[in-house]
C-alpha cells in the first residue's frame, strides 16, 4: 500500500500546524500574564479562525467576531430586560437565531450567536448570579474571543506577507 495516496506531508499543513500551534501559545501564554483564568475561549478561537488561505481566516475571523458580539449583546439584554430564567434564555436563543439567519450578508457561522447567548446566560440562570456578574463573564468571553480572532489574523496576515516575500526573493 503507498501511504503518499492517503497522506501527504508538504509544507502547507506544516505551516498551518505551526501557526495553529504558535497562536495557541501565544494567547495561552499571554493571558496566563494577566491572570485570565478561562483561556480556552481565545485558545478556540485561535484554532476555528486558522486556515491555510488568508481569504478564509478573514472571513472567519469576521463570523466569530459579528456572531459572538451579537450573542452577546442580545444575552446580556435579555438578562437585563427579563431576567435570569429558562424563558428569557428560550426567547434570547430565538432573536439570535432569527437575527443571524434573516440577513442576506451576515456572516457565516450564523449558530455562533444563539451559542453565545448561551453560554453568556446559563451561568446567571444556573448559579443564580447577578445580571452584573453575567455581564462580566460575557465581557470577558467576548474579549478573549476577539483576542484570538486577532492572534490568528495577525500570524495568517504576517505569513502570508513573508510567503509573499519570498516567492518575490526566490527563496525555497
Amino acid at each position: 500500500m503507498d501511504i503518499s495516496r492517503i497522506f501527504s506531508f508538504s509544507n502547507k499543513p506544516l505551516l498551518y500546524a505551526f501557526r495553529i500551534v504558535l497562536g495557541c501559545s501565544i494567547v495561552w501564554f499571554t493571558l496566563m500574564q494577566i491572570k485570565d483564568s478561562k483561556e480556552i475561549w481565545a485558545f478556540i478561537s485561535v484554532i476555528v479562525v486558522s486556515d491555510p488561505d488568508f481569504d478564509n481566516v478573514r472571513s472567519a475571523t469576521v463570523s466569530r467576531v459579528v456572531n459572538t458580539v451579537t450573542g452577546c449583546v442580545l444575552g446580556l439584554i435579555f438578562l437585563y430586560v427579563i431576567g435570569a430564567h429558562f424563558g428569557s434564555l428560550i426567547a434570547a436563543i430565538a432573536v439570535a437565531v432569527l437575527i443571524s439567519t434573516s440577513f442576506k450578508n451576515y456572516p457565516t457561522s450564523w449558530k455562533l450567536a444563539p451559542i453565545t447567548v448561551a453560554i453568556v446566560m446559563i451561568t446567571a440562570i444556573t448559579e443564580q448570579a447577578h445580571w452584573k456578574e453575567a455581564m462580566g463573564i460575557a465581557l470577558a468571553r467576548t474579549g478573549e474571543v476577539l483576542y484570538g480572532c486577532l492572534i490568528a489574523f495577525l500570524l495568517a496576515w504576517l505569513l502570508q506577507r513573508f510567503e509573499r516575500w519570498r516567492e518575490r526573493k526566490g527563496v525555497e
